[in-house]
């Protein structure tokens, strides 16, 4: 039963979103919602019956198998996937519940009507993949996934059509491809000459010369769809998709799923030599220097999420540098980042996205007094610039925390200080950012008159912020159970 709902959790969207492009307006609203609710329902009760009756188990199920190549096609339902499953589905049907109010023809910025049906038939495909991705078993189902999700990227930023958009969606679609060539063509290589089986569980018989190279190609893969060093540049230029899309693929989606992509790799391939730790140590350093020298310069609400993104990516990242040595906590830590800023971020993007709904602008130098303007917007803006600078009671702060327990790493190199001092020091640059934002598109004398906001918009703000407050609490237990794969 529960192999039937996890597939009914990805299959319903994709079906979903097939039939969208076929729809406009009020039908296209309606089939939207309902894919996104089916798919949070069906995760829900898959969580629901994993956690009653399979609690801590690895459920493997192969679904298409061959003598040559071993098993082609399956799912793993696990502590990792059902959590992040749920993650997604949840945040996905808020971030698109959303959506019907911010595609409408009240959109000060960009008003919607006619049209948005095109952009929920990418968005519930991208739902889809996502899901998709999440339980796939074999790099066969990874890579369709991963180029699905890819496409889908490609429909939602180019959207509106304008020379910026279409040249970001390029990028957004080009640069991830790339990462998938190099990264998952290697591992059906290697599952086809060597192991004879394409399934991750098959990652334990490699040969130890040939592991971490592999590791390496599929960390490029995870790279470059987490807007990582190098490859990061496509993220901020993404922006300029529909606000939905944005907290989608920040905090739901896309970013997020490179780093599962190396957690699952990291899972099952097992500890790695130490110049592994070395080369990610690295990457994950200079990476969160790059955010911390754009933060004083954004002045574009997005834009300074978007570098946000790439420097909780990179939290995320720092987590998986220490699972390289054999850390399990390394693998915890960055699932638990990955939930808690799923919801934060989220939340700082949807508010963004109330500033061009009712004010029609994303210029910060020109918001301000939003506590009289729109109140609950100033309030959610707020506690979404202070979370993600790791401050409690936000879920974030928790799960910086548990980031620290790597310090155990310690005891094997002491450059594992660096990118743990770089993750603290990229909080303090981002508070004092946050801060200044806070006291003048909060704080400072009303720009405007009281804005007009909606029912469904504040209702979104509010239940993120409610997530925001309890996610950690809601996710640890399925956190503490995630570690290193046996083989099943």
């Amino acid at each position: 039963m529960i192999g039937v709902l996890a597939t009914l959790t990805f299959a319903v969207p994709i079906l979903g979103g097939l039939m969208l492009f076929k729809l406009d307006e009020k039908p296209a609203d309606f089939l939207m919602l309902t894919s996104f609710g089916s798919a949070m329902l069906f995760q829900l009760w898959t969580a629901y019956v994993y956690v009653a009756g399979r609690f801590g188990e690895t459920v493997h199920l192969t679904y298409l198998r061959s003598t040559q190549f071993g098993e082609a096609y399956g799912l793993i339902i696990d502590p990792m996937s059902v959590l992040i499953g749920t993650v997604v589905a949840v945040a996905g049907f808020i971030f698109m519940f959303y959506g019907v109010e911010y595609m409408s023809e009240r959109n000060v910025g960009h008003p919607g009507g006619k049209g948005r049906g095109l952009f929920y038939a990418w968005m519930t495909l991208f739902e889809g993949a996502t899901l998709g991705f999440i339980y796939s078993s074999t790099f066969l189902g990874l890579l369709i996934f991963f180029e699905l999700m890819g496409l889908a990227c490609w429909g939602v930023v180019s959207y509106y059509n304008t020379p910026a958009a279409r040249r970001a969606g390029f990028k957004a679609f080009i640069i991830p491809n790339v990462g998938a060539m190099i990264g998952f063509y290697t591992a059906l290589g290697v599952g086809f000459t060597q192991l004879h089986d394409l399934s991750l569980f098959s990652l334990s018989r490699l040969s130890p010369s040939v592991k971490p190279w592999l590791f390496i190609v599929l960390l490029f893969a995870g790279y470059t769809k987490s807007a990582q060093f190098p490859t990061y540049s496509w993220i901020p230029d993404a922006m300029e998709a529909p606000t939905p899309a944005s907290a989608f693929l920040h905090g739901a989606a896309m970013v997020e799923m490179g780093v599962y992509l190396v957690a699952r790799v990291l899972q099952f391939i097992g500890p790695l030599p130490t110049w592994v730790f070395y080369f990610m140590a690295a990457m994950v350093s200079v990476t969160l220097l790059i955010p911390m020298l754009n933060y004083p310069l954004q002045v574009d609400a997005k834009r300074l999420l978007a570098y946000s993104t790439v420097a909780e990516a990179g939290i995320m990242f720092s987590g998986l540098t220490f699972a390289s040595l054999g850390l399990d906590v390394g693998i915890r830590a960055a699932m638990f980042q990955l939930t808690t800023h799923a919801f934060i971020k989220g939340l700082g993007f949807l508010t963004a996205g109330t500033f061009t709904y009712s004010l029609g602008t994303l210029d910060l130098r020109r918001i301000s007094g939003l506590k009289e303007v729109l109140p609950v917007n100033g309030f959610s803006w707020s506690v979404a610039l202070l979370g993600l600078a790791g401050l409690p009671p936000m879920g974030i702060a928790f799960s910086k925390a548990e980031l620290l327990m790597s310090l155990r790493a310690l005891h094997v190199t002491p450059v594992a200080w660096i990118p743990v001092i770089l993750v603290l020091l990229d909080s303090v640059v981002f508070l004092w950012v946050g801060l200044k934002w806070i006291g003048r598109n909060v704080f400072g004398r009303p720009s405007a008159a009281r804005a007009e906001t909606h029912w469904i918009i504040n209702a979104s703000l509010i239940a993120l912020v409610i997530l925001t407050l309890i996610s950690a609490y809601l996710a640890y237990p399925l956190v503490e159970e995630i570690g290193f794969a046996g083989v099943v």
